[in-house]
């Protein structure tokens, strides 16, 4: 019975990457140039901004460009072990310089999964110095960053098979994700970070629906069985339903379009559902609509949202880096405006949805590419703009150009789903958790 089940889980996986909803092949012919300039600049920030220099910092990719900080993202390196699979499966890239450059990748983490001055419990900081290796300054270790780090190291490992599937697995069975564990008042969740400075976890905790779905799955799929989760804290999240246009839906506390991306970026939750009859995937095309409807019903507001943009995300804006942008409905009520809306907007949240809205998200590529943002940047779409107060980002932002890659890869030949979706441990975690065919 489980093999049956697997069996058909993958299948609907691999299927449903290549036959999804309003995925027209005249969709597809249509942007097909302004796709292939965005996936392909996407691609070059990738391997272009690894360290390849041999060592326990081989691999790392810088967190922003251009900066001279010197830090990596562990997410960026995530999304950049996805993009070594994209950017061969395209033909930028040799398949076996890909590999090669994913092995000696996952060689250096694991070396560095090990030192005490970066990482605890298999879990990896949040930024690390691109010239050490240790932990940057006083960043927390992440949870989630790390999620993904793991989401894109199984990815090439099903992609590259043979040494680098060995070193992905390896790396992945070294996260003790019970760590992460924290109990309150009888639920569990899991904790967004471990604080090396008081030697404990972080109170704060995935206890909403966000971007942490992968957490569960890579968890309840580990291939260690004393670090793996069992499905109570998938089920003891708040899931909190509302809707602002349409059709009511899950929402995230923030209402970032982000949120709604991350874990699908990997996971192909297309055709199935947990216990619950919860959709994941339909749950992300009625949160994308409601963010498109959100920014074209306040078309009067903003030059930004009247021309064109759409996708409220974490970006960077006229007063720095902001994290709070979204549309509604978010926070404790459905109706919550608790974040006031303001003109900035990231290309990176209307591109992530692309496999939710392709009309909408193909549009809005299109129209990002006709302006400032793409002229001066060597990797496609600089991070963010607002048309009201004549505000263009002038740099990139690791984890922006991987959802935009790995959503557009997913789009048009389902390239990361098919591969990190193939995966052993993975279609355990999902069954694991409940959930079947629908």
């Amino acid at each position: 019975m489980k093999k049956l089940f697997i069996i058909c889980i993958s299948l609907v996986c691999l299927i449903s990457a290549l036959f999804l909803p309003g995925c027209s092949e005249d969709l597809k012919n249509k942007y097909a140039a302004a796709i292939e300039k965005e996936m392909k600049y996407s691609f070059d920030f990738f391997w272009n901004e690894a360290n390849t220099t041999e060592g326990d910092t081989y691999g790392l990719i810088v967190d922003r460009w251009p900066r001279a900080d010197g830090y990596a993202s562990i997410a960026s390196v995530g999304f950049g072990l996805a993009a070594y699979a994209v950017g061969s499966e395209e033909g930028w890239v040799a398949k076996e310089e890909a590999a090669e450059r994913s092995l000696k990748t996952l060689t250096a983490l694991r070396s560095l999964q090990q030192r005490d001055d970066v990482a605890w419990s298999g879990f990896f900081s949040h930024f690390i110095d691109m010239k050490t290796g240790a932990r940057y300054e006083n960043c927390e270790i992440s949870s989630v960053d790390t999620a993904i780090l793991i989401c894109g190291a199984l990815t090439a490992g099903e992609y590259f098979g043979g040494e680098v599937q060995s070193a992905a697995q390896e790396l992945y069975a070294n996260v003790n994700w019970k760590a992460f564990e924290l109990t309150r008042s009888g639920k569990t969740y899991i904790s967004m970070s471990y604080v090396p400075s008081t030697g404990s976890l972080s109170p704060t905790v995935w206890d909403w629906y966000a971007e942490q779905l992968m957490i569960y799955v890579l968890g309840a799929g580990s291939p260690t069985e004393q670090y793996r989760l069992d499905d109570k804290a998938y089920y003891d999240f708040t899931r909190k339903t509302g809707a602002y246009s349409g059709e009511s839906f899950i929402y995230s506390y923030f209402g970032s379009i982000f949120t709604y991306q991350y874990s699908h970026a990997f996971i192909n939750f297309n055709g199935i559902v947990d216990k619950n009859g919860t959709d994941w995937y339909a749950n992300s095309v009625a949160a994308s609509r409601a963010a498109y409807d959100y920014c074209k019903d306040r078309s009067d507001f903003s030059q930004t949202f009247e021309k064109g943009g759409w996708g409220l995300t974490a970006c960077d804006s006229p007063t720095g880096y902001n994290g709070y942008l979204g549309a509604p409905p978010r926070g404790w009520s459905p109706d919550s405006q608790y974040v006031k809306y303001e003109g900035t907007v990231a290309p990176a949240g209307a591109i992530g949805s692309v496999v939710f809205t392709p009309k909408e998200s193909l549009e809005a590529l299109e129209y990002y590419q006709s302006m400032r943002l793409l002229n001066s940047s060597t990797y496609g779409l600089l991070d963010s703009y607002n048309l009201d107060r004549d505000y263009y980002a002038d740099q990139c932002i690791g984890i922006d150009k991987g959802i935009s890659l790995v959503m557009l890869s997913n789009y048009t030949k389902g390239t990361v789903w098919s591969a990190f979706n193939k995966n052993q441990n993975v279609l355990n975690g999902l069954e694991a958790l409940g959930f079947t065919k629908k």
